[in-house]
């Protein structure tokens, strides 16, 4: 039996002589497949990009007849080498006939590569890659959080910049179940970094599109101007999960952050305009001439006041995951209504958080 994960191709296979004559790369994350097989493409080097080389043959071509694909591979190279054969997924039943005919004599001058979807244990079509010694099955399961982290640093560390820890935890949390979808959208990210070497939450939340994240920022924002009734509002939309919770307080991390900097240097002198726009990760559009209004409203010392209870709300949602949607509208309310606590006042606000818990339990 010849089988493995696709955590494992960069490491078994780095050169075409660790290839099997017949490999079927299959699992449910389409974009997953599409890397494994682009992975092995580019161990034929210069030869990757030659038309001659490599052949493409859609799944209707060998679903037509099969014996298309066998001719393919006892093809010998008008050059010499070998030749590399991708077959597209979809072939059906009678993709099993040729892989049939191509494990009993294994094709020497080429690499058969076969793209499937999910196929099931009992699929002949991976029965038959897994137990024969000339094939090479590689399954391809849907990322783990650890697989887009890693995916998410490795992208960053090619682009030369860092990653912050929320930062990443914010754009994991919002990648979806491709990993080609997925990979754009962490590049987009940090290609918005670039010129500050660092993944932020700022670079997160400007790049990305998703409405629990645009949510959070609407929700933050109606806080620090004192909204609350679009607060409450909003985060009876968007705060469902204790997940969406930890998003909510990233965020309003990073504001708060991004607004202490800004008070300092209109201390300093600057006008709040020009901070604005001199702000990295940039501000636009509406949330701009938002942020111009917090800095009017909240002095250097209230932002430091709210950025203790910001801080004591992420703690007490890390140390009590259940605690994270009540910790976050109430730290969020008090920040509304300025009935914040004093900087050092963060065992008070766990105690209150823990009380509004159990009101909620009472009165269920």
């Amino acid at each position: 039996m010849t089988a493995m994960r696709a955590g494992s191709v960069a490491r078994a296979l780095k050169s075409t002589g660790d290839l099997a004559p017949v490999i079927v790369v299959f699992g449910p994350d389409r974009g997953r497949v599409v890397d494994v097989v682009e992975h092995i493409r580019l161990l034929f080097g210069d030869a990757a990009d030659d038309p001659f080389a490599v052949t493409k043959l859609d799944a209707q071509t060998v679903s037509d007849d099969p014996a298309n694909l066998i001719d393919e591979a006892r093809t010998v190279p008008l050059f010499g080498g070998q030749r590399l054969l991708i077959v597209r997924s979809g072939v059906g039943k009678r993709l099993e006939v040729a892989l049939k005919v191509l494990l009993e004599e294994p094709p020497t001058d080429a690499i058969v590569v076969i793209e499937e979807g999910d196929l099931k244990k009992t699929s002949p079509v991976r029965k038959m890659a897994e137990a024969n010694r000339h094939a090479l099955a590689i399954e391809c399961p849907a990322d783990t959080v650890a697989d887009l982290e890693r995916m998410v640093d490795e992208e960053a560390a090619m682009l030369g910049l860092g990653v912050e820890a929320d930062a990443r935890a914010m754009l994991v949390a919002l990648l979806g179940g491709d990993r080609g979808a997925s990979r754009a959208e962490v590049t987009k990210v940090c290609l918005h970094a670039m010129d500050d070497g660092l993944v932020t939450i700022g670079d997160v939340l400007a790049v990305s599109g998703d409405v629990a994240v645009s949510g959070a920022s609407e929700a933050v924002d109606a806080a620090f101007l004192g909204d609350v009734e679009t607060l409450e509002r909003v985060l009876a939309r968007v705060m469902q999960t204790d997940t969406s919770a930890g998003t909510v307080l990233m965020t309003a991390t990073w504001t708060v952050q991004s607004l202490e900097r800004a008070a300092q240097a209109v201390a300093r002198g600057a006008s709040a305009q020009t901070v604005l726009e001199r702000a990295r990760p940039p501000i636009y559009g509406a949330r701009k001439a938002a942020m111009g209004r917090v800095l009017s409203r909240w002095s250097a010392d209230e932002l430091r006041s709210a950025s203790a209870a910001i801080a004591a709300a992420v703690w007490q949602s890390r140390i009590r995951v259940n605690l994270g949607r009540a910790a976050a509208h109430h730290t969020l309310l008090a920040i509304a209504t300025k009935t914040l606590p004093s900087p050092d006042g963060a065992k008070p606000m766990a105690a209150a958080m823990r009380e509004m818990l159990f009101q909620k339990r009472v009165v269920r």
